[in-house]
């Protein structure tokens, strides 16, 4: 038999609990915003958004104190050292990894498994975070514009220089040399809104304001270039409070995932969306089933609305 501890949540003041609750937030929002920078810096692709990351490792940390302070002789950890470890390891590695096979079939099954979480974001939250970002100013503008009409990463954003703007008589293109090298075009239309023209969009207005001699793209106020942490954070800015038809707040992959899935809605191949965004075409298998799904939706609402 389980005895539990013999104390109340509402035996203490509401005052009290509202002050405690509001900590544990902010704690959480402290912790999420540290976890999003690593996960960019490194690299690194993870199941959940941060701040839902963040809620679980502050529970499974908050479970382990509540245990020890209220309870004694238990055997559940050997000790505080073999419970952290092993947190680690779970949020690192997993706690369950699928057989490994070496057969062709079942490797391809993996690839897919791996990426098989493409949640592109409606049109209206795209419009939203595009509108705030305008109203906050001319780079920010821009910033935004790479992430959805052209679909690059974070650390592609940060590296890139002004030389890598390749303007033509009626196209712009990134040089892109971080990386998958390669040249993407920049989208006028992005989600059914039109952005700019063959030769003027956020990025060339922006550009053109320029004061500085600076080589970088993009910068900060102090003229240096911009880091990933601090792209990460204007990402935070031009999302706060946006929330996706799941309830999360919107992530800054789910922008490139966004672009992906709209170019093959427009119609372009697998292998020619492999060489725009650099991403192999085994692993955008996924991206062309939302295409699919997404396409299908249209057809089923056009033919209710000839109905």
């Amino acid at each position: 038999m389980i005895v539990m501890p013999s104390f109340s949540i509402g035996q203490y003041p509401l005052e009290n609990r509202l002050a405690l609750g509001q900590g544990v937030t902010q704690a959480n929002n402290h912790v999420a915003k540290h976890l999003a920078e690593v996960i960019a810096n490194e690299e690194w692709q993870s199941r959940f958004p941060p701040k839902k990351l963040a809620s679980l490792l502050n529970s499974l940390l908050l479970g382990y104190f509540i245990i020890k302070s209220t309870s004694e002789g238990d055997r559940l950890w050997e000790g505080r050292d073999d419970f952290l470890e092993s947190l680690v390891e779970l949020f690192l590695q997993g706690a369950i990894a699928p057989p490994i096979d070496t057969n062709a079939t079942n490797s391809k099954k993996i690839v897919s498994t791996k990426v098989n979480r493409v949640v592109d974001l409606p049109a209206s939250l795209v419009r939203a975070i595009l509108q705030r970002a305008k109203k906050l100013g001319r780079q920010d503008y821009a910033v935004a514009y790479l992430l959805f009409g052209a679909g690059l990463s974070a650390k592609e954003i940060v590296n890139l220089e002004r030389s890598h703007l390749i303007a033509e008589n009626n196209q712009h293109l990134l040089q892109i040399d971080s990386g998958a090298k390669r040249q993407v075009p920049l989208n006028r239309w992005i989600m059914g809104f039109r952005y700019g023209s063959t030769t003027n969009n956020p990025v060339t207005q922006w550009l053109k304001s320029r004061k500085d001699d600076r080589s970088a793209m993009f910068i900060t106020q102090e003229e240096n270039s911009l880091s990933e942490q601090e792209l990460l954070a204007l990402w935070q800015v031009l999302t706060e409070g946006l929330l996706t038809p799941t309830g999360q707040p919107p992530t800054i992959e789910q922008a490139r995932q966004t672009w992906c899935v709209e170019m093959l809605m427009k119609g372009i191949k697998l292998e020619n969306l492999s060489m725009l965004s650099g991403i192999e075409v085994a692993e955008l298998e996924p991206y062309a089933q939302r295409a699919r799904e997404k396409v299908a939706i249209e057809q089923a609402l056009l033919l209710d609305q000839k109905t």
